[in-house]
Parts: C-alpha cells; structure tokens; sequence
C-alpha cells in the first residue's frame, strides 16, 4: 500500500517544508485547497495528510490539524512525521500526558530517539526537570531544528540562574531564525519607518479634520493591546474565564480591516458609506474566527494592534482599550528570548537593538495617539498583576461593565480548558502565577546595557526604576 515506510517519512517532511513556504508566501488557504484535492486522487498517502496538518496549523486550526495527523496514522501508524507532529500539538496544547504518550509510541514504532530528543527535552522543562531537560536538549542534533533547540537550551539556562550563556543561545535561536529569512534587518526597518509615519500623522489636527459618523449597528469590540511580551496572554487567558466574555487570541480580524483599507493615511477622507465597508470586513472576520461571541463582549487581543489605533478610534469610536504595559527592559528582553515568526515585523526580535528601537517606535505613536485621540483607555500593569490579581483585576471588571467572577482568577483551569493557546507564551499561563518574570532584566544588564539609553526615558515616564 503506497505511502508506508521512510520514504514516506522523507515525503512527509518535503511536503511539510513545501507547506510552511506557501502559508509564509499568503497561500495558505490554496495551497490547503489544493492538498486536499491531492488527498483524493492519492487517499492512501500519509504524507499528504501531513501536509494539510501543517497548512491547518500555519492557519491557526491545531484541532484540525490533529484530525489531520491521525488520518495520516492511520493510513501509516509509523509515519514519524505525524507522529512528531502530533507529539509537538499535544506539547503546545499543555496535554502533557499526551505528549509522554506519544513519546513511548513513536519508540515503540522505532522512530530513533534522536528525532525525539528535543520533544523529550521539552516535557522534562515542562515538568520541572531542568537537568534532565538540558541534558536531552544539548544532545538534540543541531541539524534538526537548530532553532527550537537553541530556544529551550535558552529558557532552561535562564531558569538554571545563567544569564550570560541564556543570552547566548537565544542570540543562536535568533541567528538560526533569520538566517532563512532574506533580508529580514532590511524588514524590520522598514516595519519601524511605517510606524514612524504613522505617529508623524497623528495629530490633533489630523484627527479634528475626520467627519463625525453614527455609531457602528454592532457593540465594538474591546481591545488588549500592548507590546509582546507585556503580559497579554496572561490576561487575556484570565478575562476568558467569564461567562460573558469571548477573547480572539491573535486572530486576524483587526488586520482584515487594515488591508482592506490600504493606509492609515486614508482615514481622515474616509466618508460614512467607507466606513461601513470597513466595519462590516471587521465583523466577517469576527464571525468567522468567533461563531459564538454575539451578545458577549468580544476582547480582541492583538498585541501589535497597537500600530492600527487610529484605524481602531475611526471604526470604533466608543472602544475600550486595555493597555498591558510592563517594565521596557523586561518587555524588550523577553521579546529577543522568544523564537517569533521573523517575517515582516517580527523580524525586530531577531536582533536586540532592532527590538528596543521597536519598543521606542510603537511607544511613539501610542504616545501621539493618547494626545490626539478621545481614547477610552484603562492600563494593566503586569507587575501588580502577576503580584496581587485580584486587585489589579476587578477595576478592569468595572472598566468593561463585568461583575466580579472568581473564575477570573483560575487562569490554570481556563488554559486547560482553551486547549491550544497560539501565543508564545502558551506554557506560561498553566503555570501558577509566579513573579520570576518581573525585574528578570536587572540579571540580564550587562547584555543590556547597549540599549538602555533607548529605554531609560519610557521606563521613566512609566513609572519604572532603572
């Protein structure tokens, strides 16, 4: 029966690797078009399955992707592709049992322990294991995904008390993820000159220019903006735990808007009819991404959603904002020890400097948006969050017109509940709340010490010691 055995490994792979380059290049969706019509003509291959897996994935559907990867093993219950694939969705979606699960099947299918290595690294950091997670980790083949291993080596020195050689491996993690991406310095560059058009715009004058228009048929949104690395995962996982509230973790609804407006420069000629047309592109989006949120109060976080304020005040006029601000130093830190998606963007966190001069851009232009715009705005500071939540939590309750639910304090059981979290910071929020990361940047200063004239007047005037 075709598709059985390591040729069929090495396709899966090929055409895994074939996937991720068609979602990177925005084709996602026809290319998952066309591998399902290929899952038709060839319905005993696995290796096809694999592919829609990855596609699913990429696209933000794990569940999807999973019934994918068990099409594929049960077409080939050796396929290690699936296998691994599968093992990684079960450790992202915090099914650790899972993940141990999958991990004795795969050796008892013979896949070598060398393909396994990283996956048995990750459950051991996760379950506290720090010197067998580094051990599994070191011995993980760089060949593999030299990224990822770099990333965990990473987490687990700066865990261990290590600072210097942490750093070093996430600037590693950064070097192997830029180094596939073309001129990715050149992209983030660029991403910072928009931002800094765009704060140059705003301006009272810009802003009294705008016709007045009716209020949108639907209640707006609430918005959770706030640098990466902020804390917004963490909260946002926190407000899901009420009855009346449906979060939209870092889904696209906002950026369906953006594109099809074309320029934020456009916003002030817009005329009433535009406007609809632009809200209307929102709410399809919402719809498609939350089938359930109507007659709930929708949260849309978005970290970077921060560069599309005016867009957001233009549609909606009335909507809250929640600002998750933290410690520039911290944030900044945490932003380069996180293996991103380097396209676009994102391509400021391979590289410390770029990631500060991020930082420096977006506060800019929030910095504009606050003096130019009637903003409804309430901040979160995620210090006193992770120290006292229930204090920081129930003035947001109120900010947002909830009553006080104590399920708004057991964010372990809310992550476990949501399954797959698509942020960074997925392992994080099944943890007990814990201050480790607060003031983590003081043991990384020497590091950071070719930044902090970029960061020293935000930490000021936020508040914050240096």
């Amino acid at each position: 029966m075709a598709g059985k055995g390591p040729v069929a490994g090495e396709l899966a792979r090929l055409r895994a690797c074939v996937a991720e380059a068609q979602a990177a290049a925005g084709r996602g969706e026809a290319s998952l078009a066309a591998a399902r019509a290929q899952a038709r003509i060839l319905p005993y291959d696995p290796a096809v399955r694999v592919a829609i897996a990855r596609l699913e994935d990429l696209l933000g559907r794990p569940e999807k992707a999973e019934a994918a990867l068990d099409e594929a093993l049960l077409l080939d219950p050796g396929c290690a592709p699936a296998l691994l694939a599968l093992a990684d969705l079960a450790e992202r979606a915090n099914r650790l049992d899972a993940l141990e699960a999958l991990l004795a099947r795969a050796a008892a299918v013979g896949i070598p322990a060398t393909d396994t290595m990283l996956l048995t690294a990750r459950l051991r950091y996760r379950r506290g294991d720090l010197a067998g997670a580094l051990a599994a980790a070191q011995a993980a083949p760089r060949s593999g995904d030299g990224g990822a291993r770099a990333e965990l080596i990473g987490r687990i020195l700066d865990r261990k008390g290590d600072p210097a050689a942490a750093f070093a491996a996430f600037a590693e993690m950064n070097r192997e993820a830029g180094s596939v991406v073309p001129n990715a310095r050149a992209a983030a560059r660029l991403y910072r000159e928009e931002i800094a058009r765009t704060a140059a715009l705003v301006t009272p004058g810009w802003h009294g220019s705008w016709t007045a228009l009716p209020p949108p048929a639907r209640p707006a949104p609430v918005f959770l903006l706030g640098f990466p690395r902020s804390g917004t995962t963490l909260l946002d996982t926190m407000l899901a735990g009420h009855d009346e509230v449906v979060v939209l973790e870092e889904r696209p609804v906002l950026e369906a808007a953006a594109r099809a407006l074309g320029g934020q420069d456009r916003l002030a000629s817009l005329d009433a009819a535009q406007i609809e047309a632009l809200r209307s592109r929102y709410f399809e989006a919402l719809d498609a991404a939350a089938p359930d949120a109507r007659g709930r109060l929708v949260v849309d976080k978005m970290p970077l959603g921060l560069t599309c304020v005016p867009l957001i005040h233009r549609l909606f006029p009335e909507a809250r904002i929640i600002f998750a601000e933290r410690h520039p130093c911290d944030v900044v830190l945490s932003g380069f020890m996180v293996r991103f998606d380097p396209r676009g963007g994102m391509a400021n966190f391979l590289d410390l400097e770029d990631t500060a001069l991020l930082y420096d851009r977006i506060m800019r232009l929030w910095q504009n948006c606050r003096a130019a715009l009637p903003l409804a705005v309430h901040r979160v500071r995620y210090e006193r969050l992770v120290a006292d939540p229930e204090a920081e939590l129930r003035p947001l309750a109120a900010f947002l017109g909830l009553g006080w639910d104590g399920r708004l304090l057991d964010h372990r059981a809310t992550a476990r509940d949501r399954g797959h979290i698509g942020s960074a910071s997925y392992a994080q929020v099944t943890e007990p709340v814990h201050m480790r990361a607060s003031e983590r940047w003081r043991r990384y200063r020497a590091q950071l010490v070719p930044i902090l004239p970029i960061l020293s007047p935000w930490a000021e005037q936020l508040g914050y010691d240096l």
